[in-house]
């Protein structure tokens, strides 16, 4: 396997602020209440600088990439998403553009690394001692409910490394899945695979290929990465980490149609979001702003071929799409060998590891778990919900070329297609169901649909009897038309609504002495998972842990 760039976190020197909500005063007694400070008062106090509200970092609705269609009601982020904003330390981040928002993902540090393809020895940018002061400064204001820092988070991938293919065919993991026999299915009720629906597609972004869909079904999208981009073409930029050609080809799996390579949704719209250069760097405003501008372009499904750590904006981003009847399908995460027989760590990565999102993990052709001693693997674990081929899939690869791919990636783009035709099937049956009615239906039907196959043993789950699963696969493989066949029911239980969750800190080994309550210790636990994945191994000492956090969280823990 070649050398993938070592797990980190590297802050921007931006952090973003969610303020708690105004609590209702008497009439009587709105004179002796205390006047609510503005954000820069607030941002003074801390010691740092406010930029704005997050969702003002959002591209216009008149962006000429987004619009599927003129007539289609925008649907503006409201209620705890306008609580979020942004501040940043003195001398922390990117040069400030529209609306707040620097105009790269990246501290100049790391997006120099990533391009010369050496890491440098101290990339520029704050210390973790800088950026968590700042975040528990924040969190003694009484206007603020939650603070977290804005990261770039890094994960090795070798996804677009040639993989140790087999002789099989190109469309194997279509008949897999029952494609074949689902557009059967589709052309006897007269409708057209994925016809009238948008799917949002957030990776690296699109380059010219003979497989894309066409300008009538691809729009040009936007850059959240690189505001100064007028689209989401991907630049195809090589260097340390970086992953050209990795959108493409993921956008390919979900909607091509060409004589030489087909997806599934071939007649659906797609809409895609750059949120990054690579997989390998995952930056936490951009994944959430990706999420909420598919939400306010009208999408329906949203395909996620990336994941990293736990974010309260992430999980706030979740709610607000999946409120609004958009289904989320999202990559349950790679793994790979380190020395000394240790692993970075295996279990399923956020966002996929939310309640409301659909975490995708990967079977092989053989019907066994995607996994190998001594190369990437996927992540699995109880929170998996279904699964689809990988590896050995036949990839687009810009220019005009195919490779084989793997990696969850590969298998994610196949569940957000068939859940765009399944919402296409069944549209009319679905006009007078709620938001959150359509996507249970939606997600019980691909559940339901999923073939029970491999050698492990299936258990049923304990929060709802009637459905089997096991670690590996979730609820099974996908079957398109099985899941086709499934009529939409409503009045389903809804998911529970998404926070960020500590059960990862008992995984990787380690944990916080008796603390103050509230926010604080909040704080110190998101520093605690962020500095156990940049140390990487799963089980993690504590004294591994010691240098990279910063000093108030090691005098905590008591480390040396």
């Amino acid at each position: 396997m070649k050398a993938v760039m070592p797990p980190g976190v590297h802050y921007t020197g931006e952090i973003h602020v969610k303020l708690r909500e105004t609590a209702p005063v008497a009439r009587l007694a709105m004179a002796r209440a205390p006047k609510r400070r503005t954000l820069t008062a607030i941002a003074r106090s801390a010691g740092v600088r406010a930029l704005g509200a997050l969702v003002d970092a959002l591209p216009s609705s008149s962006h000429h990439g987004t619009r599927l269609s003129a007539d289609l009601p925008l649907v503006q982020p409201g209620g705890e998403l306008a609580r979020w904003h942004t501040v940043k330390l003195p001398g922390g981040g990117g040069s400030k553009s529209k609306g707040g928002r620097a105009p790269g993902g990246a501290p100049q540090g790391v997006a120099m690394a990533m391009r010369g393809g050496v890491a440098p020895a101290a990339p520029k940018g704050p210390s973790a001692d800088d950026v968590w002061g700042a975040v528990h400064a924040l969190m003694e204001q009484p206007e603020v409910e939650y603070a977290e820092p804005d990261a770039v988070m890094v994960h090795p991938t070798a996804e677009l490394e040639e993989a140790p293919g087999k002789n099989l065919p190109r469309d194997w993991h279509l008949r897999a899945i029952r494609i074949p026999q689902a557009l059967r299915l589709l052309e006897k009720a007269g409708r057209l695979p994925g016809e009238g629906i948008l799917i949002g597609h957030l990776d690296t972004g699109w380059a010219p290929h003979p497989a894309l869909p066409g300008p009538d079904r691809l729009l040009p999208g936007v850059d959240l990465w690189d505001r100064h981009r007028p689209d989401a073409r991907d630049p195809l930029e090589a260097g340390l980490g970086y992953q050209p050609g990795h959108g493409t080809a993921t956008l390919c799996l979900l909607a091509a149609n060409h004589e030489d390579y087909q997806g599934l949704a071939t007649y659906a719209s797609v809409l895609p979001v750059r949120v990054s250069p690579s997989v390998v760097h995952v930056a936490t405003h951009s994944l959430a702003l990706g999420i909420l501008h598919c939400v306010s372009q009208g999408a329906q499904v949203i395909s996620i071929s990336m994941g990293g750590l736990p974010s309260r904006l992430w999980a706030d981003a979740v709610n607000h799409a999946y409120e609004r009847g958009v289904v989320l399908c999202a990559a349950a995460g790679n793994h790979f060998p380190l020395s000394g027989a240790l692993r970075t760590p295996t279990s399923v990565v956020y966002p996929a590891r939310f309640n409301r999102v659909l975490a995708v993990s990967g079977i092989t052709q053989a019907l066994k778990r995607y996994r190998f001693n001594d190369r990437m693997s996927g992540n699995d674990g109880p929170e998996v919900d279904l699964c689809a081929p990988t590896p050995d899939v036949l990839w687009a690869s810009p220019p005009q070329g195919y490779r084989l791919g793997r990696g969850t990636s590969t298998a994610t783009p196949q569940v957000a297609g068939a859940a765009a035709l399944w919402l296409s099937l069944h549209r009319e049956a679905l006009e007078d169901f709620s938001p959150i009615e359509r996507v249970e239906a939606c997600r019980r039907a691909l559940l339901r649909g999923a073939d029970d196959v491999g050698p492990y043993p299936y258990h049923p789950r304990p929060e709802e009897p009637s459905r089997t699963y096991n670690e590996y696969f979730g609820d099974g493989r996908l079957n398109v038309e099985a899941t086709l066949r499934i009529k939409p029911i409503r009045g389903l239980q809804p998911q529970p609504r998404d926070d960020v969750s500590w059960s990862l800190l008992k995984l990787l080994g380690v944990g916080l002495p008796a603390a103050p309550a509230g926010s604080q210790v909040a704080a110190d636990q998101v520093e605690l998972l962020w500095a156990a994945h940049t140390a990487s191994v799963q089980q993690a000492a504590q004294a591994s842990i010691a240098p990279v956090v910063s000093e108030r969280l090691r005098a905590r823990l008591e480390l040396p």
